[in-house]
């Protein structure tokens, strides 16, 4: 298995035509950036893109354009409070086809934003055996998704292997 298609089965686990088209989506962006950005012109013109983007900008958008495609990614304001982060998530899961779901955060914690809303919803996967995923883009959304725990420093290693910005919490 090529190291694009082990990265993005991290996210897309058994869908085998997720993984198909986000490993081309992924592969065209690595291997021709400019190709990429004509071919996805105007899905970046709705982001509000229409002059190039520096090659790392574009790969990591590429990234979290192709899992947001497959709903595998909550991207939120960074202003939302915990509780609707989890609710993304939730959601995330269920595409996953992942059999769990994240509880709601204890009283009070709830409504905190930022990123001590990011450190609550990790303290929620951490026992379910899930890790909390950023995938990095310099603007003041977040775009977040889960591996499994035990797959976090394997998520680390490939994307950066492949070039991609991940925090893995």
């Amino acid at each position: 298995m090529d190291v694009i298609n082990q990265f993005v089965q991290l996210f897309t686990l058994a869908d085998e035509a997720a993984t198909e088209r986000v490993t081309e989506r992924l592969t065209l962006v690595l291997s021709d950036p400019a190709g990429y950005q004509e071919q996805y012109a105007e899905e970046l013109a709705e982001r509000g893109i229409v002059a190039g983007l520096p090659v790392q900008e574009l790969r990591d958008l590429a990234l979290i354009d192709a899992l947001l495609n497959e709903e595998l990614v909550w991207e939120s304001d960074w202003k939302d409070v915990a509780s609707d982060l989890v609710y993304g998530l939730n959601e995330t899961l269920t595409q996953q086809h992942r059999a769990m779901q994240l509880g709601e955060p204890a009283w009070g914690r709830s409504a905190v934003t930022g990123p001590e809303a990011l450190d609550i919803v990790q303290d929620l996967l951490e026992p379910i055996g899930l890790a909390l995923v950023l995938l990095t883009l310099d603007s003041d959304s977040y775009a977040l998704t889960v591996v499994a725990d035990a797959q976090a420093e394997e998520t680390r290693q490939l994307a950066k292997e492949l070039g991609f910005s991940v925090t893995v919490y």
